[in-house]
């Protein structure tokens, strides 16, 4: 008997083309373009556009994955990033 597992136990938000990680790179360049003015309005234009290419040649959950080694977000479940042996 053969079973088959998926790859990931749920899809990413998404809202139109853009996942949840994507939007949140979107609001964040606003929010700096909104607070600075001026010049900074070309970071809510060129900032999304090379963050989120960037994002996609990197695997699944690149941004949380990156906050949790920055030890801005906690991954429940996980071992701190700073472990060097984990036993399943």
């Amino acid at each position: 008997m053969e079973e088959r597992m998926t790859k990931y136990l749920h899809l990413p938000l998404q809202i139109l083309w853009f996942d949840s990680g994507e939007i949140t790179v979107i609001v964040v360049c606003y929010l700096i373009a909104m607070i600075f003015g001026g010049l900074t309005w070309l970071v809510l234009l060129i900032g999304p556009l090379v963050l989120i290419r960037y994002k996609r040649r990197k695997g699944r959950g690149f941004f949380q994955h990156l906050l949790y080694q920055l030890g801005y977000a906690e991954l429940i479940g996980y071992p701190l990033p700073t472990a060097k042996r984990f036993y399943e």
